[in-house]
């Protein structure tokens, strides 16, 4: 969200829109929809399983490593989404830049901790699969998502 502040003050100072009346984006409906099916969980669906050869070995090893990471990367998340929530609030009051400034750098350097835990725990993921395994994720990721950034 912090990336999108400046993207939307600059737009909004170009246009000359006070930033008290900025509203943020609303989500599109085909993007919610997109970002419930990147939390399915592939190790444990019958149909991807099959498709990727995991076994029950290999799902509870992967499902151990999602239930480590999963509380520590939700605080994270919540951490981040008060700091962008109280970063805008500042900028609406107008405060001075050196207080912004650092309370942008608090959200940052919590955001990158939540993408190192994030990619940590992808990492440990994958480590759990075959060289053959991790390419069909891939693949399949691909497939249903297309030339998105981020990957399994």
């Amino acid at each position: 969200m912090a990336r999108h502040i400046g993207w939307a003050l600059a737009a909004l100072l170009s246009v000359g829109v006070p930033i008290a009346e900025a509203q943020p984006p609303q989500p599109q409906p085909q993007a919610a929809a997109k970002a419930s099916d990147t939390h399915r969980k592939w190790w444990v669906d019958g149909k991807m399983r099959g498709e990727l050869g995991i076994t029950d070995q290999q799902s509870a090893a992967v499902e151990a490593v999602w239930q480590q990471s999963l509380p520590r990367l939700r605080d994270l998340r919540h951490k981040v989404d008060d700091m962008d929530n109280t970063i805008s609030q500042m900028i609406r009051d107008a405060v001075d830049e050196p207080t912004i400034t650092a309370e942008l750098d608090r959200a940052e350097s919590m955001r990158a901790e939540l993408n190192k835990g994030r990619t940590l725990m992808l990492y440990r993921m994958n480590r759990v699969l075959t060289a053959d395994q991790r390419a069909k994720l891939k693949a399949m990721w691909e497939r249903e998502h297309g030339s998105d950034r981020r990957r399994p």
